[in-house]
């Protein structure tokens, strides 16, 4: 069945705008998320001249710091195994609020197009609940092997390098031959494998179908729709990679100069990092929130675009647009 891609992104724009509830749920899918903010120092020596950027009181302080930090968890080593389990635990928690608010977003659209005026947060989060483990079943069936066989891929290319004694000719061959792999066969076969498992995840959670079932209804929605579904993820691609941009711009404008100023020397301090680092602490829940709503309009659109392949068009609820 053809989708009306205009009328998809501009119904997930209004359900998006009007019923803000949905903007907790958009939060909790956006856990599992990253943003891309990450940026790295690079090497602490200019221009390889062995010089040290580091003040003698920098070194003195970072020292002693360390020094404090080692005694201490020897002192306390109990402390290692509470970062474990709050690692663990930490991955689990993301694990269950991506999948229970990925399945509330697509209950919360799927309320309102059967003409649902007003959303509760407490009745989409216990009926989104049932979900989780048809969810969890799904993505583990989806991508264990495809990330078994990506993985075997990276060593069957550097077993030759490893072998060598990690010859540095062998290991650039190995790289380059695996982003070439990468870029012609995994890079495409990713893509396709997400835009599937999208329609899985709606087939459980609209149609309230098993792991199984929902293969098989997530592939026919996939290979009816494959030319709507791919421009509709290409748009809502390049739309999330500006948003991300932006929301990465405040602090790329503060890293780089910070940077600049500690390769050439200019920096005799800690206070500028500790100013940094508590202007991202501080920026991080609102990069949250906007990478929220963003998630929310995302899941509204896959949502919305699944209702318009799997239902005739006349049969949609055109009434909730007046009442809107």
């Amino acid at each position: 069945m053809k989708i009306d891609i205009v009328e998809v992104f501009t119904r997930a724009a209004k359900i998006t705008w009007k019923h803000k509830i949905l903007w907790i749920f958009g939060i909790l899918a956006s856990c599992g998320r990253s943003s891309g903010g990450n940026s790295n120092s690079g090497s602490r020596n200019g221009s390889g001249t062995g010089e040290n950027l580091l003040s003698p009181e920098m070194m003195r302080q970072a020292e002693a710091f360390f020094e404090s930090i080692g005694s201490w968890f020897e002192q306390n080593t109990w402390i290692i195994f509470a970062i474990v389990a709050f690692a663990i635990i930490a991955v689990v928690l993301q694990i269950f609020f991506t999948l229970v608010g990925t399945a509330g977003l697509a209950r919360g659209v799927v309320h309102v197009e059967n003409g649902v005026e007003t959303l509760r947060f407490g009745e989409l989060f216990s009926e989104s609940l049932g979900y989780f483990w048809r969810l969890f079943g799904a993505a583990l069936v989806i991508w264990l092997p495809y990330l078994t066989v990506l993985i075997l891929s990276i060593l069957a290319m550097l077993l030759p390098a490893i072998k060598g004694g990690f010859d540095e000719t062998a290991m650039l061959s190995g790289a380059g031959l695996f982003l070439l792999a990468f870029c012609c066969c995994a890079f495409p076969f990713s893509l396709a494998l997400t835009l599937y498992h999208v329609q899985v995840k709606r087939s459980i959670i609209v149609e309230d179908m098993g792991v199984f079932g929902a293969l098989a209804r997530g592939w026919q929605v996939f290979s009816q729709n494959i030319v709507a579904l791919l421009i509709i993820g290409i748009v809502l691609f390049i739309a999330s990679l500006i948003i991300g941009i932006l929301l990465a711009m405040p602090v790329v404008l503060l890293i780089l100069p910070l940077m600049q100023a500690f390769i050439r020397g200019n920096i005799t301090s800690w206070q500028p990092f500790i100013a940094v680092g508590v202007f991202i602490l501080c920026y991080s829940p609102v990069a949250w929130f906007i990478s929220g709503i963003l998630t929310t309009y995302t899941e509204s659109v896959w949502t919305v675009a699944y209702l318009r392949s799997t239902q005739p068009r006349e049969d949609a609820p055109i009434f909730v647009e007046a009442n809107a």
